[in-house]
């Protein structure tokens, strides 16, 4: 049964958990408000000094806030420390302090953004537990960690500068309630060339953070660039490929001759495939890139397919590599040690995907249990329709 979602894209299921997620940031800032509220606690503009050790190298997207700020004020409160503290804790940055009351170690943002739209006032919550140098850190950090509002690189300086201060990085990683691995991901863009890192700082078409990470296990200059090179050249390919028109439905006659041009065994290539496979194995390409729950149903349905095992990973591989996740997620051997659990999830989600595809090109569709159990799923989590007048599930 597909369920209430079905009728969903995956564009209007992406805008309902971005509406949710909008929904919950204003829950947790009127109780900040209303936090701050209760204590009365407001300070004047001027006291308040921007944090000059603050991880972000740029304040973007002020203009928003300044419009915002302007109609209603500022929704959330700063978090700060007293400025004497601040200064016994960084006295090389005491200069930079000057008079003020209050170092903003949270919100930095958020009060650049209030002096252009002219407030007067803020409300503030003062952390009167951060008192050392080590402290000051950390709790700056975990804010703009928690907040996701650190760039790559803005991250990799927040560790290396915590890393000075505590020693090792596996104390790093206990100290913002992180794993070795969490941290260890971060580590790998100082490896990367900077070619490649310019392309991230540029987000050129074909880069995103995980492709990065991969490519900064590559130590070797001419390799990396070699395997970036061809990254890119597969995103622009990509990118050049017409979009199919899902409105179109394949005529009965036309199912049949695609029906016999392909192979039983299911080792066609991506030319051979019938344009109900394509349609198909298109749609679990964009699950690969958009699916954010729980897959345990696919995997149950995935494991009860009997298929080529190193089929399964060729095509699961082709699909992480296009979803720019990179086919190293199903390395058995970096298993043990690779804790990026997200990424994980991808890769066993494209395996179980490329299991239940191999099975049904193998099977022809016969399978009618697991053929409804599957496309069920797919119909379910993706924009994947069967044509109404199929006269199965699926024909290869």
């Amino acid at each position: 049964m597909a369920g209430a979602q079905n009728s969903l894209s995956v564009a209007e299921r992406r805008a309902q958990r971005e509406a949710e997620r909008r929904a919950e940031e204003e829950r947790q800032r009127a109780e900040a408000v209303q936090k701050a509220a209760g204590s009365g606690f407001e300070v004047a503009i001027e006291e308040l000094a921007n944090n000059p050790r603050n991880a972000r190298e740029q304040l973007e997207g002020l203009e928003g806030l300044v419009g915002t700020y302007e109609s209603v004020g500022l929704l959330q409160s700063v978090a700060a420390i007293p400025a004497e503290v601040f200064k016994a804790a960084f006295p090389e940055n005491a200069d930079e302090i000057g008079d003020a009351r209050f170092v903003v170690i949270g919100g930095n943002r958020r009060l650049a953004a209030a002096r252009l739209a002219g407030l007067e006032k803020l409300p503030v919550l003062v952390n009167r537990k951060a008192t050392t140098r080590k402290d000051i850190l950390v709790a700056a950090a975990t804010e703009n960690l928690s907040r996701e509002e650190l760039k790559p690189f803005e991250e990799l300086a927040t560790i290396e500068e915590l890393k000075k201060e505590f020693g090792t990085y596996d104390a790093v990683a206990k100290v913002l309630g992180k794993s070795g691995g969490w941290v260890s991901q971060r580590r790998r863009l100082h490896n990367l060339q900077p070619e490649v890192r310019q392309a991230l700082e540029e987000r050129t078409p074909g880069m995103t953070i995980e492709l990065a990470r991969q490519l900064g296990t590559i130590k070797d200059r001419d390799e990396q660039l070699a395997a970036w090179e061809q990254e890119r050249a597969l995103a622009a390919a990509r990118e050049a490929e017409p979009k199919p028109d899902k409105s179109r439905k394949q005529g009965s006659a036309a199912k049949k001759a695609a029906k016999k041009s392909v192979p039983k065994q299911g080792r066609a290539s991506g030319d051979e495939l019938d344009e109900a496979t394509k349609a198909r194995r298109a749609a679990c390409l964009a699950t690969v890139l958009d699916f954010t729950e729980d897959a345990s149903r696919l995997h149950i349905i995935a494991l009860q397919a009997s298929t080529d095992p190193d089929e399964a990973v060729a095509l699961a591989s082709q699909w992480l590599g296009e979803a720019g996740i990179g086919a190293s997620a199903l390395s058995l051997p970096s298993l043990p040690g690779d804790e990026d659990k997200g990424r994980q999830a991808r890769a066993a989600l494209a395996l179980s995907l490329a299991h239940c595809e191999n099975h049904m090109v193998r099977n022809g569709g016969n399978d009618a249990a697991h053929t409804s159990a599957y496309l069920d799923w797919l119909g379910t989590h993706s924009d994947y329709q069967q044509a109404d007048d199929a006269e199965s599930a699926l024909t290869t």
